[in-house]
């Protein structure tokens, strides 16, 4: 399957600014390298330049976009893979610190370096799909390397997010972008992380709606719950449809993200203080009309099993 993706990359990218750009708004090299030194300006690659502000504002799959589109302007034919093509098919790493950018090559010649990781295999021609004018590694190619590769609660989110894209380009995409990635890890069988990947791409869910959720689940997994409920509907008091992220094993639970109380798209016009009390509303009115004990966990409680455990036994939750 090629590029499956519900939302543009590019739409939320920093904009690359080249030196010819800055001299021609009247900065010359000096300058330049004052506004670097200043840290009002990030050199992305030799040549290619980015608002200090817009950069660091971005996450590790911003960065990877940014920098992999500085390199093809110098090197079109690049083909990238890995953690670059995931950003490109805006797929999320979730924890990976990795700004590397990853590429695919075929000479023996061809070395690594500081800031490039150049893989020595073989993509054919029918793996490789164009994005934003940027050459990567087509969605099921990218998404079965990636999982053999990352963390089990990484990967699950990366591929949870995957299948989910997929669903929503059309109604069975998802199952044709799980089917195609089991049939390249049957093809690998043996290679390393196929096992893991294979598990996986097996537990992973398109009605995911987050990383977090994801992570959650697969390490509610470790911890021993086995009976997975994925957005489980609740009509409000006045007929609104609430979904709620996870049921296990009769129990109801909830990633909270801060963006939830951060990010306008999600505050949709109301104070952070309104969207927190909206919310105990909706937890008190679930947990009063289910019956089930509801329970809301935040990122710090899902760094390892041990912690979300601890956060679920504050209430009496046990496997």
């Amino acid at each position: 399957m090629g590029q499956t993706r519900d939302i543009r990359a590019s739409d939320r990218d920093v904009r690359l600014l080249t030196l010819r750009e800055l001299e021609l708004r009247g900065s010359s090299p000096d300058a330049v390298r004052r506004e670097i030194g200043a840290r009002r300006l990030v050199r992305v690659r030799r040549g290619h330049f980015a608002a200090s502000a817009e950069w660091d504002a971005q996450f590790v799959e911003g960065r990877q976009r940014a920098r992999s589109r500085a390199y093809a302007a110098m090197s079109p034919s690049t083909v990238f893979a890995f953690e670059t093509a995931a950003s490109h098919h805006a797929l999320p790493l979730f924890r990976v610190k990795e700004e590397r950018l990853h590429t695919v090559c075929t000479g023996r010649a061809a070395s690594s370096t500081r800031n490039v990781l150049r893989h020595r295999t073989l993509l054919p021609e029918s793996d490789i799909v164009v994005i934003d004018g940027i050459r990567v590694s087509s969605l099921s190619r990218t998404v079965s390397d990636m999982i053999r590769k990352l963390p089990f609660e990484a990967g699950v989110a990366l591929a949870d997010a995957a299948l989910g894209a997929a669903e929503r380009t059309r109604r069975g995409g998802a199952e044709e972008l799980r089917g195609l990635v089991a049939e390249r890890l049957a093809r690998a069988s043996g290679g390393r992380g196929v096992r893991k990947a294979r598990v996986v791409i097996a537990f992973a869910d398109e009605r995911s709606g987050s990383p977090g959720e994801s992570a959650s689940r697969w390490l509610l997994r470790v911890i021993g719950f086995r009976s997975f409920e994925l957005q489980v509907p609740f009509t409000g008091p006045d007929g609104q449809r609430w979904f709620v992220d996870l049921g296990f094993d009769g129990n109801l639970g909830e990633f909270d993200g801060a963006v939830k109380y951060t990010d306008p798209a999600f505050l949709d016009g109301r104070t952070s203080h309104e969207a927190l009390l909206d919310e105990k509303e909706r937890g008190d009115w679930i947990r009063g009309h289910s019956g089930a004990p509801f329970v809301r966990w935040m990122d710090a409680h899902i760094k390892t099993p041990e912690t979300l455990r601890a956060r679920l036994e504050q209430f009496g939750i046990r496997p």
